[in-house]
């Protein structure tokens, strides 16, 4: 027999609150934790502790897993404030380091940073005022090494609250005209228009939420240009022909769409220069 609407929402009220009762995910947006309860209550056939830990999973596989441990906001801050108030450039990213390693993605990528900005800024041929970051993590923290010229206003977005007012904060003190916001792109895609969109390695999540829903989102997202980047290996840095399988499924995607781009590989990511005009 059919559930009523009541029920269904009594089922994935008990869901939501089982996951918050943990302190692993108190902090994530409330949207993602309900859209992603509701699809494992419609999974599960309502069982709720079955759902309960379906939505876990998927928030350990777009969030937690890039993060194992929560940092220590504060202190980081701290180190950061200090840092810029003596305004030294390398004693700034020295102080970032930590913070930045404290996600997978930055972590991976702190090796090589002044290199891989060097060359997105080169091909982006003018320099953007105005950048946006979506499913941004620490991303935002690497400004530092960006030729990001003087009074651009950096956007970025996140789904953990803890983490965006962590970030937005780090970049008011590095200087830089901001607006980091919570933000679940499934359900809000932000559609403001930016010189430049920043979207790396977030397809990969979007696409494990729902087949097809990240390539959406490339449509969705109104910038002239695009850096879009895939992982060519996982987290426990085992290749298993990910960069063949990514990039054959880009040029799948975009087949039909007449934008130009450039494919560069840069460590263990695959990265795309998409440019819509």
């Amino acid at each position: 027999m059919p559930q009523s609407a009541s029920e269904e929402e009594l089922k994935l009220s008990r869901v939501v609150e089982e996951v918050r009762a943990g302190k692993r995910y108190r902090s994530v947006t409330d949207q993602t934790v309900r859209r992603l309860a509701r699809a494992a209550l419609a999974v599960e056939g309502g069982d709720i502790t079955k759902a309960t830990k379906r939505t876990k999973r998927g928030l350990h596989e777009i969030f937690g897993a890039f993060m194992p441990m929560t940092p220590k906001y504060e202190a980081l801050l701290c180190k950061v404030r200090e840092a810029v108030a003596c305004n030294e450039p390398e004693a700034i990213r020295a102080a970032l380091e930590p913070a930045l390693k404290a996600h997978s993605s930055t972590r991976e990528r702190l090796p090589i940073l002044s290199e891989l900005y060097d060359e997105i800024f080169a091909r982006l041929g003018t320099a953007p005022t105005t950048v946006r970051d979506l499913a941004c993590g620490m991303n935002p923290l690497t400004i530092p090494w960006m030729p990001l010229p003087v009074g651009a206003t950096y956007i970025a977005s996140d789904i953990d609250h803890r983490l965006v007012g962590f970030v937005g904060k780090v970049v008011t003190a590095l200087g830089v005209t901001n607006r980091v916001e919570v933000r679940d792109l499934l359900t809000e895609p932000d559609p403001e228009p930016a010189d430049v969109t920043f979207l790396f390695k977030a397809v990969p999540c979007l696409e494990a939420q729902g087949r097809g829903l990240g390539w959406k989102l490339l449509k969705q997202i109104t910038s002239p240009v695009l850096v879009v980047s895939f992982p060519t290996k996982t987290l426990g840095r085992r290749s298993r022909g990910m960069y063949r399988t990514y990039s054959t499924e880009f040029s799948r995607r975009i087949a039909d769409h007449p934008w130009k781009y450039d494919e560069i590989e840069f460590g263990d990511e695959l990265v795309y220069i998409i440019r819509k005009d």
